[in-house]
């Protein structure tokens, strides 16, 4: 008696989904302990860019970012994407980089402040301004951290029209520009997310403010605390719209 031969099984990995794709990746930097932070280019020449997980404890957005790269093929993309800013956080499970900066108040913009940043711990059901009381280090300079130059390096490489920065989880898309915020909409609609123009508390240094400043229009979106696969069902027709739409954005002011 013989047994059915099975034909061999591929490894199911993201480089290689992704590379099936026609994405290319290409390191872009490395993180404060040395790890290479990855972009991910399509086939066509970019006017976007889209990153995950500036924010180590926001995880669910690598996840949703990668499985991006495993359905969208890159001749449909307009976007480069990198899926892991801060890897050190990830591996830490924190907010912050390695050195214990909070990369989203390190950018040179006229805000950063070399004050103790305030967020709300991960496990903060009750989002008011007393619970904010999780301390990060700005870092000790604007600019001063790794990831934050290698994302700035890669802006000012492409030269997006658009930035899309993804975090969790307050369940909105924030616009802090009048040219975000026409924009806003045509992503927050498939996900039924409400577009604000800021938040309650000072986000000193952050990065849209950068992008902004540098002629792209920058939308954060922010999604719900949830399971990997509610996310996606509920997110998917919207994140695809950020990386695979050509669109005209509205004129930014002169």
């Amino acid at each position: 008696m013989t047994t059915a031969s099975h034909p061999a099984r591929e490894p199911i990995h993201i480089a290689a989904l992704a590379e099936r794709n026609g994405w290319r990746a290409e390191p872009c930097g490395t993180s404060a302990n040395g790890v290479p932070i990855v972009a991910w280019w399509p086939a066509r020449t970019p006017t976007r860019v889209v990153w995950a997980a500036i924010h180590g404890e926001e995880s669910s957005t690598l996840l949703l970012a990668q499985q991006l790269l495993r359905v969208v093929h890159a001749e449909d993309a307009c976007a480069v994407v990198v899926p892991v800013l801060n890897p050190d956080g990830v591996l830490l499970g924190t907010r912050q980089n390695a050195r214990g900066v909070d990369l989203n108040r390190n950018f040179p913009v006229a805000t950063w402040s070399p004050a103790p940043s305030p967020t709300f711990w991960p496990s903060a059901m009750t989002r008011r301004s007393e619970f904010r009381n999780q301390l990060s280090s700005p870092g000790h300079a604007p600019g001063s951290e790794p990831e934050t130059q290698a994302i700035m390096a890669l802006v000012e490489r492409v030269q997006p029209e658009l930035v899309v920065d993804l975090h969790a989880p307050l369940d909105c898309i924030i616009a802090v520009s009048d040219q975000a915020a026409a924009l806003a909409p045509h992503f927050a609609e498939p996900a039924g997310l409400p577009v604000v123009r800021g938040l309650a508390g000072p986000t000193p240094g952050d990065c849209a403010s950068w992008c902004e400043e540098q002629g792209a229009t920058a939308v954060t979106y922010e999604v719900e605390l949830g399971t990997f696969p509610q996310l996606w069902q509920r997110h998917r027709n919207a994140l695809e719209r950020c990386i695979v739409e050509q669109r005209d954005l509205p004129a930014r002011a002169s």
